[in-house]
């Protein structure tokens, strides 16, 4: 089983897909969620992730998530039936670990759908499903503290942590916040307060505009 993989990033992209190449030379291509993409250096530099390999009868894929919280929380989405790999971290790119488990505990219908893919019903089946397993979720959240998560690094990644704490204090959910700033980059040579200014007013666009 493959539990953790380090190695130098080759790929990245905002929506999730990540190729890590390992001091052996193998590439190896994982999924991650939004919350570990947005954290991840820049291409060429070391990460270490957490992994989940998915087997199936015809192909097999890799996971990979920043914190052990991350990983348990998708093991315990993908327990509830029709709710695959792929759904489950659809699900944490909206909400954190401390976010699902809150949703859960509080039985808040309308905070787990209105992830983008979930709908109504899905929504209703993991409450159901995952009811005696919130308090789980919130252990395992816990644990995870604030020294289970990697920080940032990388100049963009800093920025990336910058814009998201700028939209927070504006009364953004750190979820609003992150889904807001995916895919945005400041233009090749901008730094500093400019490029900041610049990826925080891309990010109230796309929250003005419904598209984030």
């Amino acid at each position: 089983m493959i539990d953790r993989i380090r190695g130098r990033i080759l790929e990245r992209s905002p929506g999730g897909a990540v190729v890590i190449e390992t001091p052996g030379g193998v590439g190896y291509a994982l999924t991650a969620p939004l919350s570990t993409s947005l954290r991840l250096p820049p291409e060429g530099e070391e990460a270490s992730l957490y992994t989940r390999l998915i087997l199936r009868e015809e192909s097999a894929e890799l996971f990979g998530f920043l914190t052990r919280p991350e990983r348990d929380a998708f093991d315990i989405l993908i327990s509830v039936s029709r709710v695959g790999p792929r759904l489950a971290v659809t699900v944490l790119s909206s909400l954190e670990p401390p976010e699902l488990a809150r949703a859960l505990a509080e039985q808040d219908l309308p905070r787990l759908a209105s992830v983008k893919g979930i709908g109504v019903k899905t929504a209703e089946r993991i409450m159901l499903e995952l009811k005696d397993k919130a308090g789980r979720l919130a252990d395992v959240s816990a644990a995870g503290g604030g020294a289970g998560r990697a920080e940032p690094s990388g100049p963009h990644s800093a920025l990336l942590s910058e814009a998201s704490s700028a939209l927070q204090n504006m009364g953004y959910t750190r979820a609003e916040a992150e889904k807001a700033l995916r895919g945005i980059a400041p233009p090749p040579g901008e730094a500093g307060d400019a490029a900041l200014e610049r990826l925080i007013r891309g990010a109230l666009m796309a929250l003005a505009s419904g598209k984030q």
